[in-house]
């Protein structure tokens, strides 16, 4: 049977315990191991090993791939599922309608590093488990109780959504991402397949209208990020029906009078949900203070003093803040941060 997971890095004394007595695992050099997937022995050194990886992400776009990410950039993988080989019989052959392709069982399968060095690169025949199976198996090795997203790619979704709902079925998925050029009609077949995902990652070309995608924005969502590169043209109004614990905008179209009306919408007791805002800004963006502040009572504040918000602590920016509260008297904080890449206003709320 071929062998399965040749891409771990192992310390050199796991290398020892290795040699010293575990027939299920075979060297493959001086770092790696190769064990079989349906080998218990193999499974259990592999808990043993306490191999934790934080990201574990599916993408079913041409074929279906398995992001494996975690902290040590070398043991990042990607994991592609080939379906089987069809015979063309027929001059007339197509393929299949897209949106209306099942999830397959795998007939190869191809492992490698992100480096994509052809010698930590494995092609093997997958040894008889789906891809619901194989997503539990890597669950379970590398201790990731969740699906971190499901991410789409392509203009139209080729796999039918409600099979890919199928092949998750009882694990968490904690995003749906829609990014590249997955188009307007992949998006929404995917949201409504799987409606219960708390997080949306919205980055695709062809998303760049939120009001193709309203339904999306007035979800009790635990997070909410539309990231577009100057043409996201979203409305105040569109802003104002996010219903997202957390938001990130990145816009070039919003303006310091849209944020001030924003915020005094809040006030009143608008977007009771949202406790982080951060929209994104071109890095040479100069903020109006005056305008966003205007008809608002405030007081300045440090924001990296302030308990319960650790943001501008990441930058070592020591801007002031300004404190306002809501009508209900919850406490909201306005603050102003910057990276190498963009110009942040930040709208926090002390909950």
């Amino acid at each position: 049977m071929s062998s399965a997971f040749p891409l771990l890095r192992l310390p050199d004394n796991v290398q020892r315990k290795v040699l010293n007595g575990f027939d299920a695992i075979q060297l493959t050099d001086a770092f790696r191991i190769n064990f079989s997937l349906l080998s218990s022995n193999a499974k259990q050194l592999a808990r043993s090993l306490n191999i934790t990886m934080d990201m574990l992400s599916l993408r079913p776009n041409d074929n279906i791939e398995i992001d494996i990410c975690g902290d040590d950039a070398s043991r990042n993988m990607r994991w592609t599922f080939y379906p089987p080989k069809r015979v063309r019989r027929f001059m007339w052959f197509k393929r299949p309608k897209r949106g209306s392709q099942p999830v397959y069982m795998p007939g190869r399968v191809e492992a490698k590093l992100f480096n994509w060095a052809p010698r930590d690169t494995v092609v093997f025949q997958n040894p008889g488990l789906s891809i619901s199976s194989w997503l539990k198996q890597f669950q379970d090795v590398y201790h990731n109780s969740e699906i971190s997203d499901i991410s789409f790619e392509k203009t139209d979704c080729l796999f039918d959504t409600a099979s890919i709902k199928d092949t998750v079925q009882g694990m968490d998925v904690n995003a749906l991402s829609f990014t590249e050029d997955c188009g307007v009609e992949c998006a929404q077949l995917a949201f409504r397949a799987m409606p219960k995902t708390k997080i949306l990652l919205i980055s695709s070309t062809a998303l760049s209208n939120p009001d193709e995608y309203q339904n999306m924005l007035i979800q009790n969502l635990d997070g909410l990020a539309i990231i577009k590169k100057g043409d996201l043209k979203i409305s105040l109004d569109q802003i104002l029906l996010i219903n997202s614990a957390t938001v990130f905008l990145s816009s070039t179209h919003i303006t310091d009078k849209m944020i001030n009306r924003y915020v005094k919408h809040w006030i009143q007791g608008s977007n009771p949900r949202m406790e982080n805002m951060r929209i994104a800004f071109e890095p040479n963006h100069i903020f109006n203070k005056d305008v966003i502040l205007k008809g608002l009572k405030y007081r300045r504040c440090i924001p990296h003093l302030k308990k319960g918000y650790n943001g501008v602590k990441r930058y070592g920016i020591n801007e002031f803040g300004f404190e306002i509260r809501r009508k209900d008297g919850t406490e909201g904080m306005i603050a102003f941060e910057n990276d190498d890449e963009y110009r942040y206003f930040i709208f926090h709320v002390f909950t």
